[in-house]
Parts: structure tokens; C-alpha cells; sequence
């Protein structure tokens, strides 16, 4: 590539994929000969998504001008050793530059704790680092999260996988406080093996995420929740303006507790979550509270085996507000929909019971709003 053409690139996708061929060896050391600078001198966002032993390349796509990563690799084994070097080697390339990191791969358990101390070496190089994504790679040891935590001050988007207990939990999560000041967007799936009851104590350490505006919690086990803790909560994420719950086990949020929501979440615009109706729902007249900036609410996992539909019908249309759109999800949301961007969000056309339910929201909502 000529000098001139080089100098004007600012984006590169490398997919071994979609070419079926790598990047030649010799192709980059040509390139290296003829542009004394560096290949792409201005590149600044580069997606590379790697299958094959040797993963060098990206060492020679590193000018000082990059600010965004994708690194996608393969979940071979054999690839674990390469992509080990390639972290290392990416910390001194690197260092201090990148505002935007994702990383993709799942190795092995045998092969992780390598790879894991390669990773958190790598975050402790990038001081500059404002938003991280770990959708594929799933974090067993905090002490990468409070590494990046203590590297990266302006830290301002967390979306990565656990897989620690309670206890480590806690830890990862007051890793994240201490960028409390900072942290706008915080998506965390937590699949921890014991499918243990979450309560508040174990989450409150997020309340000190104080500017934070969007939050998703897909966790293993059930999720209690009293109207203090929801309080609670409101009171200290009074900029959340996105909100998704997904407690997968147990039978959900009882749906009456959306009243307490509604009280205290003032700036919440979209929120999804599991329901349930076993308790007593209150009628139109009853609910005490509305949400005020609310435009989207999204059922998950919607099983209703409630016989009186227009109640549940009327209590949503009186406490969701004029401006509300429902959307009643009936397929299950699983963990990797939790990192994309529209899935708590997609309903899908559903059954026809659900379509009934969501028709008499609408009427019920004309009645009451006019």
C-alpha cells in the first residue's frame, strides 16, 4: 500500500473467518520496509477476530494514534500459549492509549489462569481506558477487575461476564465502586454454580455508582427484593435512565413492586425485568404511584398464570404512565442476549394470549389516560 493511501486509513477489520486466510507475515514485513512510520500511521480503531496459532499480527497495527480494540479469538487450546504473548505484547505497544477495549474468547479452565494473568497485565497498562467489554470471556478471579479499577480512573462503561462466588462477587463489585464517580454503563451476568438467593447486601456496594445511567444484572439465582431496598436504590442511581433485572431463577419481581419502582426511579426511561402475579395486584384506583419519565417497559420471560386479565391490564396501564410502550417477551433471555444491545428490548410476535394481555393494556390505558 502506498505511503499516501496508508496515511489516510483510520479503521481496520481483519476476520480469518469470513478470508479464510491470514494476514501474510511477509506482506507486513514489505509493508514495515516501505513505510518507515508504521503500517496505517493514523489507524485508530481495529477489529481483528483470529483463529490460527501465532497471533502476532495485530503487534504491527499498533501506531500511536490507536484509541479502539476488538480482539476476537479463537477457543482452541492451541491458541491459548499465542494469545498469552499477544496480551503481553499489546502492554508494551500499548500502553496508555486505548479508550476502548473488547475481548472475546473462552478458554479452557485448565488454560484460563495463564491467560487471566495475561489479561489483567494488559488492563494495568491502559491508564486511559474508558470503556470495557468482556461479553465472551467469563471473569473467575477479581483481581483483574480491581486492577482495571485502579489503572483506569475515568473508567465509564463495565460489561463483562463473572463466574466467582458471593464472596468474590462483593469484591468485583467494590472494585467497581471505587469508579463510582465515573462509570456511566455497568452490564454484569453473573453465573455463579450455586444458583444462590441475591439480596441487596449482596449488590449494595453498586449503590456507590452514583452517576451511573445504565445498569443489567443477569444473574444465576433469585432475586429478593423489599420496597426499602428499592428505595434505596432509587435514592442512589437517581440518573439511571436504563434498567434491565433478570433474576433466573426463582419466579421473579412480584409485579406490585413495579408501584415502588415507579415512586422512587424518577428518571427512568426504559426498563426490563421477570414479573411475576402470585401476589395481590392492586386495581386502577389503588396504585399509588406513576413513573414519570418511563417510555419502555419490557416483561422477560413472561409466564402469567393469572386468571384476571384486565386487572393486571388496568394496574399497568395506571402505573406505567400515558407515554408507555409494553412489550410482553415470552421466549427466555439468556445470558448472551444480556450484552446485546436491543435483546431485553425485542419481543417478537409471542402467543396469542400475550397479544390479548398487551390489547387490553392499550384499552385499559385509553380508558385511564384518555
Amino acid at each position: 500500500m502506498a505511503s499516501s493511501h496508508a496515511a489516510r486509513v483510520q479503521s481496520l477489520t481483519h476476520d480469518e473467518v469470513d478470508s479464510n486466510d491470514g494476514i501474510s507475515t511477509v506482506l507486513i514485513t514489505r509493508a514495515l520496509e516501505v513505510n518507515l512510520k508504521g503500517i496505517l500511521p493514523n489507524l485508530r480503531a481495529v477489529h481483528w477476530h483470529l483463529f490460527e496459532p501465532g497471533l502476532s499480527h495485530p503487534l504491527s497495527f499498533c501506531p500511536p494514534s490507536l484509541e479502539r480494540m476488538v480482539l476476537h479469538l479463537g477457543d482452541d487450546d492451541s491458541i491459548t500459549e499465542s494469545a498469552k504473548r499477544l496480551l503481553y505484547g499489546l502492554s508494551s505497544s500499548l500502553a496508555n492509549r486505548l479508550k476502548y477495549f473488547k475481548f472475546r474468547t473462552s478458554p479452557s479452565p485448565s488454560r484460563d489462569a495463564d491467560l487471566a494473568s495475561a489479561l489483567t497485565a494488559f488492563l494495568k497498562s491502559q491508564s486511559g481506558l474508558l470503556e470495557l467489554e468482556l461479553p465472551d470471556y467469563t471473569i473467575q478471579d477479581p483481581v483483574a477487575v480491581a486492577t482495571l479499577c485502579q489503572a483506569a480512573t475515568n473508567l465509564r462503561t463495565f460489561n463483562a461476564r463473572v463466574n466467582v462466588t458471593k464472596e468474590m462477587f462483593r469484591v468485583i463489585l467494590g472494585a467497581l465502586a471505587r469508579r463510582g464517580d465515573s462509570l456511566r454503563r455497568v452490564w454484569i451476568v453473573q453465573t455463579e454454580p450455586d444458583n444462590e438467593t441475591i439480596f441487596l447486601a449482596d449488590i449494595e456496594l453498586m449503590l456507590q455508582l452514583t452517576v451511573v445511567e445504565d445498569i443489567r444484572l443477569w444473574l444465576e439465582g433469585e432475586l429478593e427484593l423489599t420496597a426499602l431496598d428499592i428505595r434505596q436504590m432509587g435514592q442512589a442511581w437517581q440518573g439511571l435512565r436504563s434498567l434491565m433485572l433478570h433474576p433466573d431463577g426463582g419466579p421473579g419481581i412480584p409485579l406490585p413492586q413495579l408501584a415502588t419502582f415507579a415512586e422512587w426511579f424518577w428518571a427512568l426511561e426504559r426498563f426490563a425485568a421477570r414479573f411475576h402475579c402470585a401476589e395481590y395486584t392492586f386495581s386502577a384506583a389503588e396504585v399509588p404511584y406513576r413513573f414519570e419519565s418511563l417510555r419502555r417497559l419490557t416483561w422477560l420471560d413472561a409466564i402469567i398464570a393469572y386468571p384476571e386479565w384486565s386487572r393486571v391490564a388496568e394496574f399497568l396501564a395506571a402505573v406505567l404512565g400515558p407515554e408507555v410502550e409494553l412489550g410482553i417477551r415470552e421466549f427466555h433471555l439468556g445470558s448472551d442476549d444480556a450484552f446485546d444491545e436491543t435483546s431485553p428490548w425485542e419481543v417478537g410476535s409471542g402467543s396469542e394470549k400475550f397479544r390479548d394481555l398487551v390489547g387490553a393494556f392499550y384499552q385499559a390505558h385509553e380508558a385511564i389516560n384518555g
